[in-house]
């Protein structure tokens, strides 16, 4: 199982890394041209593929977690808080998979559904993101309880981006082209996830050393995303004569 683990990981450096530069792509290209439209098909599948790597990871790890990183528990001055540690930071990585999941696969179902929004709301769709809203909930509720700010900043984040898909998806009616903007935003949370992910596990080896100081790195993608969101949406809505509400 550790073997696999390994290759898990491996794929998920490779497959993640792609998509940090696969998302510039279509983000920075005119919509649609071939290059957004054909780039934005490459990012959405390597973003499956990070997602889906993520989180076998993580379940894997959340399972047996001596079978995995046995070793170094073991060898830590206090196994029992090492234990507590891995599993935190592996839960926390599951979470922030679905997070780049549901992103990921609404920001291209709202391509397809359109103005039809009656595909969304079958239960096969609206599962995961229910799922995410009490992902948001339960992170957040453990950052109130251990002090941790990671976890309550990305469980407002999880919250934040599950009721707004809910309510794109639940609301009565919506103004024409309104998907338009909801992909923009769905494809800007799914990259706040795998640049999270990135920094918060790849690099957390070198942030260590900056103490506390390191959170700052972690929130970072979600501070700059969130601004990007409200920019680009901003001049869409207005190109298009939308007022988002």
């Amino acid at each position: 199982m550790a073997t696999f683990h390994s290759l898990l990981f491996a794929l998920h450096i490779v497959v993640g890394s792609a998509a940090l530069v696969l998302f510039w792509i279509p983000m920075l290209s005119k919509k649609g041209q071939l290059n957004h439209v054909t780039f934005g098909h490459y990012y959405k599948n390597t973003m499956y593929a990070v997602a889906g790597t993520g989180a076998m990871m993580a379940i894997i790890v959340l399972l047996m977690p001596y079978a995995i990183h046995g070793q170094a528990i073991m060898a830590s001055p206090d196994p029992a808080a090492a234990l507590e540690y891995t599993q935190t930071m592996y839960g926390f990585l599951l979470y922030l998979s679905l997070v780049s999941y549901t992103s990921t696969r609404h920001g291209a179902a709202v391509l397809v559904a359109r103005n039809n929004r009656a595909l969304l709301r079958r239960f096969q769709y609206q599962a995961p993101l229910w799922l995410l809203l009490a992902g948001g909930v339960i992170c957040l509720f453990h950052g109130a309880i251990t002090g941790g700010m990671l976890h309550i900043v990305f469980g407002l984040l999880g919250v934040s981006i599950a009721l707004s898909m809910l309510r794109y998806v639940l609301r009565k009616s919506i103004k024409q082209n309104q998907w338009i903007i909801e992909h923009i935003g769905a494809m800007i949370g799914s990259a706040i996830g795998a640049y999270t992910a990135f920094i918060a596990f790849g690099g957390r080896t070198v942030f260590s050393e900056l103490g506390a100081w390191q959170i700052a790195f972690w929130i970072a993608p979600g501070v700059a995303g969130g601004i990007a969101t409200s920019i680009i949406s901003s001049r869409y809505a207005k190109k298009l004569g939308l007022h988002q509400s």
